[in-house]
């Protein structure tokens, strides 16, 4: 099977749960990095977490501060997660 490179972006403008991705039925994806960005003028906090089929959350960053202006690495190695 071959592999296929996703690159997925969002611009995060409100405090609601917002689904970045969804692994798809029979597969595994390997999350290679995951970059934040604050564009803002002020410090934030960010949430991330993985949800399974039967909607229970895992908390892989829990209310991670990034600072005014910056980009922040949140992965220093490959996550694996596979569907459901």
């Amino acid at each position: 099977m071959a592999n296929a490179f996703i690159n997925k972006k969002v611009d995060l403008t409100t405090t609601d749960i917002t689904t970045l991705y969804t692994v798809p039925s029979a597969t595994a994806a390997i999350v290679k990095s995951l970059l934040a960005c604050n564009d803002a003028g002020s410090a934030c906090t960010l949430t991330v977490t993985l949800t399974d089929a039967s909607s229970t959350v895992f908390s892989v960053f829990n209310a991670k501060s990034i600072d005014a202006n910056t980009t922040t690495e949140l992965l220093d190695k490959p996550l694996v997660v596979q569907e459901s």
